[in-house]
């Protein structure tokens, strides 16, 4: 009788056993309203995305968040340059995460999610495949992964928004009849306010910068004014190797504020955004040649426009190098007439002030005499063009943030 009366207890309390880890997971949000994160899209391969899916912006801002229900406004910029925005909902409890583009917070390796997978109808619980850490977006983060049969997903572990993903489309017919032959979409986080970036020697970046400048300008005029109140001659030599340290100086520390943010990722910028800084430091920097030749310093003169030139032609080399026009990065930049006709412009007045430039370069020869009068109107044509392009390019970077921004 003993026996009859336990067994029900034990069915009780293996069925508990069965149902309670399930009944105490209970997935968590990790934005909050206010949140957002932009990214930058990228396409490559053979064929084209259906016009609907051709993305290459996109801007996730979090709006209300109601436990483990929370709705977002997804903004993108198609290819053709048009902006739209739509309201997508999710809930973590009913497996709506959106593509993944936000999955629970804080999940580690081998914890699972839920996916309803509303546009398939396949539910599946999606493991997560590992954790490291990693620099995103200037700041140390605790990133996980996981993947399909067609996409790898990153997402920043304590928000749960992804911050990084390949997809692959080979062969592919979509449900409107659209092929899709080889195609890989990658999608990177541009910048966020869900948290900032790591402060250097516990300064913002613009903050230290502009110490390091400072401190530069500061040693530089200090030397000058000890020098004409000293009443100090200096010879001719020593003028050009005074000239060529400050020159060395300043160039070393421009090349290290230009590098630092893209190799440390301490501050997070666009590729435009960083090509229209270094531009502004060229474009100074072929001024300043020019007052060096004003001056009949032309030792220095040509010294600062061979650093200029040779800068210019390796970074523009490199660009096409490591993007070639074939590649699908290349179509931001046709992506509407504006676009269009922003690079044509651009074209029309950069190309010659690299080739001015580097004639100008290549006509110097030290200590000669003809020098000066033999490439007086070349240096012209090169200052003129050179600024020229300057303008356009900083017409062409406002006009693309109007239209992100719009």
């Amino acid at each position: 009788m003993k026996t009859k009366r336990l067994l029900p207890l034990s069915l009780i309390f293996g069925f508990l056993l069965l149902i309670l880890p399930s009944l105490a997971y209970e997935p968590t949000v990790g934005v909050k309203e206010g949140d957002w994160i932009e990214y930058n899209i990228t396409v490559s391969g053979r064929g084209t995305p259906p016009p609907t899916h051709d993305v290459r912006w996109m801007r996730i801002a979090v709006l209300e968040v109601d436990g483990a229900a929370f709705s977002v406004n997804l903004t993108a910029r198609y290819a053709n340059g048009t902006l739209g925005s739509a309201i997508w909902k999710f809930n973590f409890t009913e497996g709506n995460v959106g593509g993944w583009i936000i999955i629970p917070s804080n999940l580690c390796a081998g914890d699972k999610f839920f996916d309803s997978s509303i546009h398939n109808h396949k539910p599946v619980n999606v493991t997560i495949q590992g954790e490291s850490q990693k620099n995103v977006l200037g700041a140390p983060r605790a990133v996980t992964w996981g993947n399909d049969s067609f996409r790898h997903k990153e997402w920043d572990k304590a928000t749960g928004v992804f911050v990084g993903s390949s997809e692959t489309y080979r062969n592919v017919t979509n449900k409107d009849g659209w092929y899709i032959e080889d195609l890989t979409v990658t999608i990177d986080a541009t910048t966020t306010n869900m948290w900032s970036p790591q402060p250097i020697m516990e300064l913002n970046p613009a903050a230290f910068y502009a110490w390091v400048i400072g401190g530069v300008l500061t040693v530089s005029i200090s030397a000058v004014i000890v020098v004409r109140r000293k009443k100090i001659t200096l010879t001719q030599k020593q003028k050009k190797i005074a000239g060529f340290s400050l020159l060395t100086a300043f160039v070393v520390t421009i090349g290290a504020i230009a590098i630092t943010p893209i190799s440390e990722s301490q501050v997070p910028l666009s590729f435009r955004e960083i090509n229209l800084l270094m531009q502004t430091m060229w474009t100074g920097m072929v001024l300043v040649s020019m007052w060096f030749r004003k001056k009949g310093n032309y030792l220095m003169h040509e010294i600062v426009m061979l650093v200029v030139v040779s800068a210019t032609v390796v970074s523009f080399s490199a660009v096409l190098v490591m993007t070639p026009p074939t590649s699908g990065s290349w179509s931001d930049y046709f992506s509407s007439t504006a676009n269009v006709v922003a690079v044509v412009v651009h074209s029309v007045v950069s190309v010659p002030a690299i080739a001015f430039g580097v004639w100008l370069v290549a006509l110097w020869r030290p200590n000669s005499a003809s020098y000066p009068a033999k490439s007086r109107r070349v240096a012209q044509l090169t200052a003129v063009f050179w600024v020229l392009s300057y303008v356009v390019g900083v017409l062409d970077f406002v006009l693309l943030r109007m239209t992100i921004l719009v």
